[in-house]
């Protein structure tokens, strides 16, 4: 006699929608092919393992198509540094692939992009931090901007060099005083008030993060 129970029947919705789920996920798989000894070489991991993580039914394959983006703009940064990327341990590596999956913005996918590119570098991979990982995740499109436009400047953003920090992003003063804002409670930067200016410069964290993700 089976102690397995007795079979349970599921109704033909149920059916179509294991067959949806199934179908999303072998497009997602073929869709990371192109890459799968990439996969292996630098995360020790093959397009099946990727899917299993990346979660619900449709969004595989949509998860798939942003993920192949930033692993390609990946590739292509090492290849330029000419490094041969060591493997990536799995606390570092999974994170990083999960966000990127979720993100179809440019900027962002460039960001994860250079992550991942740093954890892979063995020449960068010893000063990489794990909270690059939870401080890029809060990151908006335009805090990579004016993160990485500060740093290139290296000066005291005071309210003239904010206004030609706008001028150059063609941005408003009110957004570049808004992700500096945001910059300042992420400790990328270090906010303080001078003849009641607000000022706000570049942190150590800040330099650090700049130099992990630095072309």
């Amino acid at each position: 006699m089976s102690d397995q129970g007795p079979l349970v029947p599921i109704s033909d919705e149920q059916a179509k929608a294991i067959q949806v789920a199934f179908k999303a996920a072998q497009e997602a798989i073929k869709t990371l092919q192109g890459v799968g000894g990439f996969l292996r070489e630098a995360f020790g991991t093959a397009p099946e393992d990727i899917v299993a993580v990346l979660g619900g039914n449709w969004l595989k394959v949509r998860r798939a198509e942003n993920l192949i983006v930033t692993l390609h703009k990946m590739q292509e940064r090492l290849k330029k540094r000419g490094i041969n990327p060591e493997q990536v341990s799995l606390s570092r590596a999974l994170p990083i692939l999960i966000a990127a999956a979720d993100e179809s913005i440019d900027e962002l996918q460039e960001l994860w992009a250079r992550l991942l590119a740093a954890a892979a570098d063995p020449k960068r991979t010893k000063s990489f931090r794990i909270a690059f990982i939870d401080i890029a995740k809060k990151m908006d499109p335009l805090d990579a901007l004016v993160l990485e436009q500060a740093g290139a400047t290296n000066q005291v953003i005071i309210g003239t060099i904010r206004n030609d920090l706008a001028d150059r992003l063609n941005l408003s003063r009110d957004q570049i005083d808004v992700s500096l804002s945001h910059l300042i409670e992420l400790n990328l930067m270090w906010g303080r008030t001078v003849e009641q200016t607000p000022d706000a410069t570049i942190s150590p964290l800040g330099r650090e993060f700049l130099k992990a993700v630095a072309d």
